[in-house]
């Protein structure tokens, strides 16, 4: 099914014509994230790899990136959205998908089972929901169990999980495929969630309850914590290319960023001594200068807190960003090139100053953050040897 989403893609000619219209877009190196994929395998030494895919596969296009690591031997990917389940499987694909997001209805138990969605459960009502789904519809859906080991948010706490797992696993129809956990990333506290998580899964075991996955290892316990990995782990932001941490670089495990954010001159001019740009005349010229303006701000993911520090490249020159970042716009300025209006300026690269790494710490700001932030109807061209080979943009409404 993998195959089919993207043999349903536009050419790659067409591809290239769209772009032409384009004010700013995304690129995504589906080599990069084969790349990444391939560098956490060897890392974890064959334990299964469930990417979090969530946030819209951290910016990067979920549906797109699920089809491309479905082709790479990935057969399970988690959510943190019941939409985003069911963008998948509108999309066509068939891997399994397991659904992080809390369901509340009767419709959302029904969806869940009939669309074949491994929902993360915690209580006893969710799970006698889907049961109830589960005979209407004659299927035996999988449960993820979620337990909560010390980091507080949700899950079954640690010392009740073993009694109501047992219960849920004894429901009409239910099989709990899985347990999982979430690590608060304290280096001594994290060695006690995992002793609380075996101690859980070896009274299952004695009761006769056996879960197939045990998962703790998201990608910062994949780097620092390999007693972690169990049966699976989940990388995150990892599998993009990018650091969780500036410490993280040193781990050993090797990255390629996957995205590039890239943009056109809106307006390009010159300006004279005393000239203001921007709101509150955050930047003022001290001499005779050209800038242009590139229509993407904060709306776009491109962070406020750039403003008199983003650095963008235009042509084989980093160019500083010139006063604030808006809602959709920044200035830029153009000293020394010959860039002119619907010329291209990459305002994200992979490397050097502008970074998704070197941004976000510019900006004050997580790379977590910045890259969720991305705005999902910003287009999205992804490449495979250099050739583009899908799209994922917003409809135009047409008359």
């Amino acid at each position: 099914m993998a195959e089919a989403f993207f043999n349903s893609q536009p050419s790659p000619e067409e591809i290239e014509g769209r772009i032409e219209g384009y004010p700013s877009w995304l690129e995504i190196d589906l080599d990069s994230i084969t790349y990444n994929i391939d560098q956490i395998r060897a890392h974890v030494q064959g334990v299964e790899i469930i990417p979090c895919v969530k946030a819209n596969a951290y910016g990067h296009g979920v549906v797109p990136i699920v089809a491309h690591l479905n082709r790479h031997g990935v057969n399970r990917v988690l959510v943190a959205k019941l939409w985003e389940a069911l963008q998948l499987r509108d999309a066509g694909l068939t891997c399994s998908i397991i659904n992080m997001d809390p369901i509340f209805t009767e419709t959302q138990c029904d969806l869940v089972v009939e669309r074949e969605i491994a929902q993360t459960v915690f209580n006893r009502r969710t799970a006698e929901r889907i049961s109830e789904a589960a005979l209407r519809r004659g299927k035996r859906p999988s449960i993820f169990a979620k337990v909560d080991t010390g980091l507080g948010r949700v899950g079954i706490r640690y010392d009740q999980a073993a009694d109501l797992i047992e219960e849920i696993s004894s429901l009409p129809k239910m099989r709990v495929e899985g347990i999982f956990s979430t690590f608060t990333e304290d280096e001594v506290f994290d060695h006690v969630q995992l002793q609380r998580m075996l101690e859980v899964d070896a009274e299952l075991k004695r009761r006769g309850v056996e879960p197939v996955t045990r998962s703790m290892a998201s990608s910062s316990a994949i780097l620092h914590f390999p007693e972690s990995y169990l049966d699976a782990v989940r990388p995150g932001l990892t599998l993009y290319g990018v650091y969780p941490d500036e410490k993280d670089e040193k781990t050993g495990l090797k990255l390629r960023q996957a995205l590039r954010f890239k943009a056109r001159l809106e307006l390009v001019k010159w300006i004279e001594s005393g000239d203001s740009l921007t709101y509150s005349r955050r930047f003022v010229a001290e001499k005779h200068m050209r800038v242009g303006t590139v229509h993407v701000g904060y709306s776009d993911g491109y962070p406020r807190g750039l403003t008199n520090k983003g650095v963008v490249r235009v042509e084989d020159r980093f160019r500083p960003v010139l006063g604030s970042v808006s809602v959709n716009h920044h200035i830029i300025d153009l000293e020394d090139t010959n860039a002119e209006e619907g010329g291209i300026v990459e305002l994200i690269g992979t490397e050097e100053h502008n970074t998704i790494s070197r941004v976000a710490a510019l900006a004050g700001i997580m790379t977590y953050s910045f890259c969720v932030g991305l705005n999902p109807l910003t287009p999205r061209v992804y490449y495979e040897n250099g050739t583009p080979t899908a799209l994922s943009e917003p409809r135009l409404v047409e008359k």
